[in-house]
């Protein structure tokens, strides 16, 4: 864990993923960059040697004055979290949005990118989704998204919901990696819905061989009955206390996506407790 993006609109959401991924890098010494996009109009563009060019002469003016006034939000945001011993930088541009963000997690070679989300619901959610929960969908490192805050953030319980196939194994890693930086128990759960039922049985060796072949240690098995799996995860979290629910996602776009959906992005939507997201390559 080197290094930590936390991209920034100055949200409350936004503020509380600063300060956990302050307490991450204070646990492993990585370093945290702090973004925001300033979206550009499409008529305006930066030249090489980083001037607005394009479009009208107030345009212009209106562009360097937004994002001299970013700039100093993002220093004010720096001050009000206390990180002391963290080396945090900053970087203000004008882009689109996911754009930038896929350019700096592969630019910066970063290991973890650590947001906040305001969540989405009813047809905001199913027509836009959040800029979020795009992130999750298409960044190639692990996501983690914040709502609420949260003092002291440390991690004791990690719920780990799959159905324990072979595909799961590409992420494993990254599970055992971060259950071993946290110093968390993992509790596996398979949740038993009415349209994709499995015996308990069948179910709970399926976990218990997946544990031993990937050599997870610190853990428990559990199958936990609901009508949805999305209320599943989240109510099983509930009853252990979970402290972060890790997730593989497919991340599929467009027609694919719209028919399948993602359980993942509906969690990083409607949980309070911290998502941890890893694609499935």
């Amino acid at each position: 864990m080197r290094r930590i993006l936390v991209p920034t609109d100055f949200s409350d959401q936004a503020h509380n993923a600063f300060e956990v991924a302050v307490a991450i890098a204070r646990q492993t010494g990585a370093a945290i960059k702090l973004l925001h996009v300033v979206e550009m109009p499409y008529s305006q563009s930066f030249s090489v040697t980083g001037d607005l060019v394009g479009g009208d002469g107030m345009e212009q003016v209106y562009m360097m004055k937004l994002l001299e006034t970013t700039k100093s939000r993002m220093a004010q945001l720096e001050r009000s979290v206390e990180h002391a011993g963290v080396e945090v930088v900053q970087e203000v541009d004008a882009d689109n949005v996911i754009r930038k963000i896929r350019r700096v997690i592969s630019d910066d070679q970063v290991d973890l990118v650590v947001m906040g989300s305001k969540g989405a619901s009813g047809m905001n959610e199913f027509l836009l989704g959040s800029n979020t929960e795009k992130v999750v969908r298409t960044a190639e490192c692990p996501v983690l998204t914040i709502k609420a805050p949260i003092a002291n953030f440390r991690v004791r319980n990690i719920v780990l919901p799959s159905d324990f196939k072979r595909e799961i194994g590409t992420a494993m890693e990254k599970f055992k990696f971060f259950q071993q930086m946290f110093g968390a128990k993992l509790h596996l759960v398979y949740v038993n819905t009415p349209g994709a039922f499995e015996s308990n049985a069948i179910l709970r060796t399926r976990m218990q061989d997946a544990a031993e072949r990937y050599g997870l240690q610190n853990y428990t098995t559990n199958v936990y009955n609901d009508v949805i799996e999305e209320n599943g995860i989240l109510n099983f979290a509930e009853e252990v206390g979970a402290d972060l629910i890790m997730m593989a996602t497919h991340g599929r776009t467009g027609l694919a996506h719209l028919l399948s959906g993602s359980i993942a992005e509906d969690l990083v939507n409607h949980s309070d407790i911290p998502v941890l997201t890893f694609h499935l390559k």
